[in-house]
């Protein structure tokens, strides 16, 4: 699964103003001097609550030889999941939303998440030019696309 249902969105925004206004305060700090401070987490947690595909926004290893020698080991898309997921980076991770986006949100989020690490797969798993895991756990946005949804 690349992309989360509006449902699960919605499950995940359970206010339906704080999708409007992430996009809003999003739209104000690429438009900003603070967009040189955003890190790869921040516009990973920006795609991700929208909805996309957050792993767009970085690129496959092709080379055989780095990916021979571990090159996919220290890939910032590793370590930006692993803050999404880390208590210990919240505060870093949520600062630049100023109180658009709360603990709450980003703890609904870590549910659909996964939580890869480069110590889990080999580099023949990227050898093809795909990712060989899924953009969401599958089987937790099922769980949260058949709940009811209270929009009131």
């Amino acid at each position: 699964m690349n992309t989360l249902p509006r449902a699960v969105v919605a499950q995940i925004l359970t206010d339906p103003q704080t999708y409007t206004s992430l996009r809003q305060h999003w739209r104000g700090l690429m438009n900003s001097e603070r967009r040189h401070e955003l890190t790869a987490v921040h516009h990973m947690l920006y795609l991700a609550l929208t909805g996309k595909d957050w792993r767009k926004g970085f690129s496959l290893a092709t080379n055989q030889r780095k990916l021979a020698n571990g090159a996919y080991e220290g890939w910032e898309m590793f370590r930006a999941l692993a803050r999404l997921h880390s208590p210990f980076h919240e505060a870093f991770v949520l600062a630049p939303f100023e109180g658009v986006i709360i603990g709450d949100i980003l703890q609904n989020l870590r549910l659909v998440l996964p939580k890869a690490g480069a110590h889990q797969y080999k580099a023949t798993d990227f050898v093809d030019g795909s990712y060989p895991f899924a953009a969401y756990v599958p089987e937790n946005v099922l769980v949260l696309e058949t709940k009811e949804i209270d929009v009131t």
